[in-house]
């Protein structure tokens, strides 16, 4: 009895042996397996993170936008290249042997190596019409200010285009109430002075030769062929996360404000690199720094002088001086019947004298009221002899609006898409010019990336980790 118990113990742990080690082999495999899991899931958050880490610093400098550029300042852009990047970022951290020089390499229990790596969703600047670059864009404006701040710029920007909206000034036709003048005086047997307005545009610059000095408006070409506005781009997956509201009349306003503050204009510092007159291409979209400038001009003219002569024709000073001319003109010319229309044409003429005026004070930086009372007047009816040579700027910096307050008026008109697309032709050209960036792109600079990676450990399990991340979103 005595050697039989020995034995039934020995059976008895030998059993109880058998299950301790199945359980030890199976807590050991489970930990290997976590271990290799976590070390994936590590590995991919890395080099998430990593290729995230390769913003462009220049356009990051210079506009306060974050984006990955996937041209990595060679060619033409590719997400081939983004995915060389990730996949060398995840083979550094699941193979602690690589590229090291030393004789003795680290045991590696996990034994990982990464079969494959798919990049399932990217989002470009250029997605949903430019708004994936318009939402850092106004993100960018909030940062700089604080949102208090950035809110209240952009409502006081808003109130300017109120004002100009509810002074109903672009109403104004002077040049068609011209012409009615001219034909019912058709037919009269009269003589006066032509309409200075009628030649405004007759000059081979233009409307610049009246308000400016010619020679110092840029002469640079702008190649639009290559710039997204007008070529095929890339189409990735859209807007991805962020919690602003590209649509609404307050982010149009602070976009608007962010374009004013990193874009140049007529009466701005050139940096030299782009175009000088940044603001006026993103308006017009024209192929020379002259052209978009007059352009900018003319619509500025036209509506002060609509402006001027809403006012002029209701200054019963101004109004009766004319008159006092008038009848004595038309006495000699014996077509007393014309004083009325002849009044009125000199009133329209007087008008844009004074709007010349205007532009000329505007093209220099200072400020012209949008509705002028008596005061504001600086054309005298005797300076209609020689416009030019009497529409000077005052030296003084004035009230009202600027230059820049009607370019801000314009721009919330602008078609949304055309702005947002014309903005990135512009940040094209500048960041072109600066090293490593000669082939940029911004319909080649992801914001947001969805990958999935697989990785095979120690040859037997298959690990699948998804992953997502975003510049403006935690996911």
């Amino acid at each position: 009895m005595k050697y039989r118990c020995k034995g039934t113990i020995t059976v008895f742990l030998s059993l109880i042996l058998t299950l301790i080690l199945s359980v030890i082999l199976g807590m050991t495999e489970s930990a290997a397996y976590a271990a290799a899991r976590m070390k994936c899931e590590l590995a991919t958050d890395m080099s998430l993170e990593s290729v995230f880490a390769e913003y462009n610093r220049e356009l990051l400098e210079r506009y306060d936008l974050y984006f990955i550029d996937t041209s990595y300042g060679g060619g033409s852009p590719s997400l081939e290249e983004l995915k060389e990047h990730m996949k060398d970022y995840i083979s550094y951290n699941i193979d602690p042997s690589k590229r090291t020089f030393s004789l003795i390499h680290p045991a590696d229990f996990t034994r990982l190596k990464l079969d494959s790596l798919d990049i399932a969703e990217a989002s470009y600047a250029s997605d949903a019409a430019g708004r994936v670059f318009k939402r850092q864009a106004i993100q960018a404006f909030e940062d700089r200010h604080g949102i208090s701040l950035a809110k209240e710029l952009a409502k006081k920007a808003g109130s300017l285009v109120s004002d100009f909206n509810e002074s109903g000034i672009e109403d104004e036709r002077p040049d068609e109430r011209r012409k009615e003048l001219e034909e019912e005086l058709n037919g009269l047997d009269y003589k006066i002075p032509e309409n200075p307005a009628r030649n405004a545009f007759d000059d081979w610059d233009g409307m610049l030769a009246f308000v400016m000095n010619t020679k110092g408006v840029s002469s640079k070409s702008i190649d639009t062929s290559g710039l997204i506005s007008h070529r095929s781009i890339k189409s990735g997956t859209g807007l991805h996360g962020g919690n602003v509201n590209t649509e609404s009349m307050l982010s149009e306003l602070m976009f608007d404000e962010y374009l004013m503050e990193r874009c140049s204009s007529y009466t701005d510092e050139h940096a030299g690199t782009g175009p000088d007159y940044e603001l006026e291409y993103i308006l017009y979209g024209k192929g020379t720094d002259k052209a978009n400038l007059r352009t900018a001009v003319e619509r500025i003219m036209l509506i002060r002088y609509g402006a001027d002569a809403m006012y002029i024709f209701t200054d019963a000073k101004r109004k009766g001086m004319v008159e006092a001319v008038t009848e004595v003109i038309c006495t000699l010319l014996l077509v007393p019947e014309a004083a009325e229309a002849i009044t009125a044409l000199i009133l329209l003429a007087w008008a844009y004298g004074e709007c010349v005026s205007d532009m000329a004070r505007l093209m220099a930086g200072e400020r012209v009221p949008l509705q002028k009372t008596d005061a504001d007047r600086k054309m005298p009816l005797w300076g209609l002899i020689a416009i030019r040579a009497n529409a000077r700027p005052t030296g003084q910096k004035g009230s009202g609006f600027s230059y820049e307050d009607y370019l801000r008026v314009f721009l919330i008109a602008e078609n949304k898409t055309t702005k947002c697309m014309r903005a990135m032709d512009v940040i094209e050209m500048n960041l072109r010019q600066t090293a490593g960036n000669r082939n940029f792109r911004m319909d080649g600079c992801v914001e947001y990336v969805s990958m999935s990676a697989v990785m095979t450990c120690r040859g037997k399990y298959k690990l699948t980790i998804d992953r997502k991340m975003s510049y403006l979103s935690d996911f």
